[in-house]
């Protein structure tokens, strides 16, 4: 076995999975905690904790903003909500309809990809595999095993 080899226990696949599936059951806290208890003990979870923290975060931003542009948008048709129209016509405008419909496609199409994105994450890192989230799973994977 080379020195750079790394052993990978069962309990660190399983810890690395967890890390992975906290995205569905625990949020954030569980990777933190996980990497908080093993970052000094093993690379493979510090790894693997470490990119399920940013992926939370990244998950997070991006539901937030589009959150945010969904309610503005939204808010921007109360305007037209409110305006004036015939007596005949009551209930929300056609445009609110359409911007809730797209919002709520949009919302799930979101969340379930994030989560199976995350599920599929913590299957590769309980088989023991070092997979690397786009943009920065490429750093975190340099700042903890190196360059090389």
């Amino acid at each position: 076995m080379e020195n750079n080899e790394e052993i990978i226990t069962k309990d660190d696949k399983l810890l690395s999975l967890l890390c992975h599936l906290s995205m569905i059951m625990g949020g954030i806290l569980v990777p933190v905690i996980i990497w908080a208890i093993k970052k000094e003990q093993s690379k493979f979870v510090r790894f693997h904790s470490l990119q399920a923290i940013f992926y939370h975060i990244a998950y997070s931003v991006i539901a937030g903003f589009f959150i945010a542009v969904f309610m503005i948008a939204y808010f921007s048709t109360l305007g037209i909500y409110y305006a004036p129209r015939p007596s005949y016509h009551t209930g929300p405008s056609t445009a609110m309809i359409i911007l809730l419909v797209v919002f709520i496609l949009l919302l799930f199409l979101i969340i379930f990809g994030a989560i199976g994105y995350a599920v599929y994450l913590a299957i590769k890192s309980n088989k023991g595999e070092k997979i690397k989230i786009p943009v920065i799973g490429k750093i975190i994977f340099e700042k903890v095993y190196g360059k090389g």
